[in-house]
């Protein structure tokens, strides 16, 4: 499998294909959700539509700088480890995006930036890639560099990119609830965030945040 990556057309095809068919599963999994659940959606824009649009096409052209190391061999994929480079890539971008999250809710540059993304209180089926194209190529560029500094497990790396992509999606899934999760994040602790904006910053966990402090806590007396 690591070989076809050598193939620079099966490479862009892969990822043209794999990047579009994300994009179109989100809109049709929160197109259900809101369906099924009678929940409320944010009412679509233009604006939305074509700032998905443009990260689409940013989280496609940020894979060509790691594929052109890729291809001079400063970027090398194993087919060991693959539970360890899993957890890894888990634990490390959780603590990392955390931290990246955090600051872009407290440093003036960065927040700026964020408001984009800020604006959807509630979701809509564009959701998920409504955000500064900085925001994007900046995770692109994290992603090449933990490749760069760690020969990380194939699979581990392509199993990762769906999982972060898929707990992107359910995070953007829109609820009444207010219930908070143990461990896991989900869409309702990801829901707070964005209705609050001063807690809940983690991203695949919470525990971020019990540590730092900066946990949603459901007043008992309201």
């Amino acid at each position: 499998m690591i070989n076809l990556l050598n193939n620079t057309y099966y490479f862009f095809g892969a990822l043209i294909l794999g990047s579009i068919m994300m994009y179109l599963i989100n809109i049709l999994i929160n197109h259900s959700w809101n369906y099924l659940y009678k929940t409320e959606s944010l009412k679509i824009s233009k604006l939305d539509v074509k700032n998905s649009l443009l990260i689409l096409l940013i989280n496609i052209l940020v894979a060509i700088p790691g594929y052109l190391l890729f291809t001079t061999s400063n970027i090398s994929f194993t087919e060991n480890h693959f539970f360890i480079d899993l957890l890894l890539l888990f634990i490390g971008f959780d603590f990392t995006m955390y931290i990246f999250h955090y600051l872009s809710h407290t440093l003036k540059p960065l927040k700026a930036l964020h408001k984009d993304h800020h604006e959807h209180k509630y979701f809509n089926i564009f959701s998920l890639y409504v955000m500064h194209p900085f925001e994007a190529f900046s995770f692109g560029i994290l992603l090449t560099l933990a490749c760069l500094i760690f020969s990380l497990n194939f699979y581990s790396f392509i199993i990762f990119i769906i999982f972060n992509w898929l707990y992107g999606v359910i995070g953007h899934l829109n609820t009444q609830s207010i219930k908070q999760p143990v461990f896991f994040g989900n869409h309702i602790f990801h829901k707070t965030h964005h209705t609050r904006s001063n807690c809940n910053y983690g991203f695949y966990t919470v525990i971020w945040d019990k540590i730092f402090n900066s946990a949603y806590k459901i007043n008992p007396n309201k």
